[in-house]
């Protein structure tokens, strides 16, 4: 609900033009730190986001579930992926918010730019991973880890894109709260299910 009721705040900002001198300043100044070596990490960091690699990730996951007999965790792994796909076509062509013209982009791209798709992909896909991956282990400290561990990537990927150019800081904040809403309704709804299904 957190994450939910920030990215329904931050998207009325933007409608009512509120965050557009912030996001210009936040972009202008990534892109004074600028080096070669550091774009060359963030197209690869960018990538972990990218279509083809979450379709690709997913599928492998999802494969490897069903070959544990996990089928609830291949569910909610395919229905993580798949929403956070739609949410951001439906978002996107709703809010209709050019991408960044203030500096030049160093990669191409096409369509809207809110909310971030890589951060909401990346967000939603690697923190269900995490959950799920949780299931199968006992400490609570590793537990700790592969879920810090899906959000420093997550981070990350959002970060890319804000560097390369092609997001503002705000399309990338919703995407990473919009796929970590999604994540965690998924999450409640099979917990539910199964609490159900158990009792």
């Amino acid at each position: 609900m957190l994450a939910i009721g920030t990215f329904v705040r931050i998207t009325r900002e933007l409608i009512e033009g509120e965050v557009g001198a912030i996001d210009r300043g936040i972009l202008l100044r990534v892109a004074r730190i600028r080096t070669p070596s550091l774009t060359s990490a963030a197209i690869d960091i960018t990538a972990l986001g990218s279509s083809t690699l979450v379709i690709l990730l997913s599928a492998i996951a999802v494969l490897v579930l069903l070959a544990m007999r996990d089928r609830r965790g291949a569910l909610q792994l395919l229905l993580a992926a798949a929403g956070a796909g739609i949410l951001t076509f439906i978002t996107k062509n709703m809010i209709e918010r050019i991408r960044p013209e203030d500096v030049n982009q160093l990669i191409v791209v096409s369509g809207f730019s809110y909310p971030s798709g890589h951060s909401v992909s990346a967000s939603a896909l690697y923190l269900t991973i995490a959950i799920v991956a949780c299931r199968y282990v006992r400490q609570a400290s590793a537990r700790t880890m592969i879920v810090l561990a899906a959000f420093v990537v997550s981070i990350l990927v959002a970060a890319s894109r804000v560097y390369l150019g092609v997001h503002y800081a705000t399309d990338v904040l919703s995407g990473l709260l919009l796929g970590v809403a999604w994540a965690l309704l998924l999450t409640s709804f099979f917990a539910l299910h199964a609490h159900r299904r158990d009792g």
